[in-house]
């Protein structure tokens, strides 16, 4: 099977000017499709004919609802799947943690999922929607701190079973990917010395993932190849949780 074959044609992506959004993006656009994306900020390298962007705070309703309005237009018809990939990562010890970091991480990672989803449910006619989570939901680690985070990314799991139940009957599969160490800005293990190397030793894989990884995981439970799944998080996380 030709997975380019079975890509949808016009993806929305949040978080499409950098790591794993941008990753995504240049995989719809390698496979001849169009592409909306939507940042806190446009990044003015990024440019292609098949390409739109625009500047939006995922968890504003009313600006996400105004973009995805505009969607049939710049994609030449509605979405047929969107990868929402924009989030934060606020870490620290719990003892060290505000309530307003707390908020942050739910205000952007979780209530952000839901609006991009609601948005994403009224545009989609059939197809598909994929939330980012974190294998943080599921697995603890003192090195790497993060209480707001790792609940934030939980949320977005439940939230994906849910939307799956109810989006299923209208034809809308959603799903999560849950992403391992990978290696993006955002892994902090790299701040401390060894312990990138420590971590990876333990990994079935032997290696750290890359964005790469993760947007082939969201292309896949976009595409067709993937028409009998919905409702799943998928780790792609080299075997850390596995051990």
């Amino acid at each position: 099977m030709n997975l380019n074959r079975t890509l949808p044609r016009r993806v929305i992506v949040t978080g499409a000017s950098s790591g794993i959004g941008r990753a995504v993006a240049e995989g719809v656009l390698a496979s001849e499709g169009a592409v909306l994306g939507i940042d806190l900020r446009t990044a003015p390298d990024w440019q292609h004919e098949r390409l739109a962007q625009r500047e939006a705070d995922v968890s504003d309703p009313a600006r996400i609802a105004e973009i995805f309005a505009e969607a049939d237009g710049l994609l030449g018809g509605a979405p047929d799947a969107v990868v929402h990939c924009a989030g934060i990562y606020r870490w620290g010890p719990l003892d060290e943690m505000t309530a307003d970091e707390w908020d942050m991480s739910m205000r952007i990672n979780a209530r952000g999922s839901f609006v991009v989803a609601q948005a994403a449910a009224r545009a989609i006619a059939e197809g598909a929607i994929v939330l980012l989570s974190s294998v943080a939901y599921a697995r603890g680690d003192e090195t790497e701190p993060g209480a707001a985070y790792a609940a934030s990314k939980g949320a977005i799991v439940s939230l994906t079973r849910q939307l799956a139940a109810e989006l299923g009957p209208k034809g809308i599969r959603v799903n999560a990917v849950a992403p391992g160490m990978i290696l993006t800005p955002m892994l902090t293990l790299g701040n401390t010395p060894g312990a990138v190397e420590t971590l990876t030793a333990k990994l079935p894989s032997r290696r750290l993932g890359t964005v790469d990884d993760v947007a082939a995981a969201c292309l896949f439970l976009t595409s067709g190849a993937a028409g009998y799944i919905t409702g799943e998080t998928l780790h792609v996380d080299g075997g850390y949780t596995a051990t």
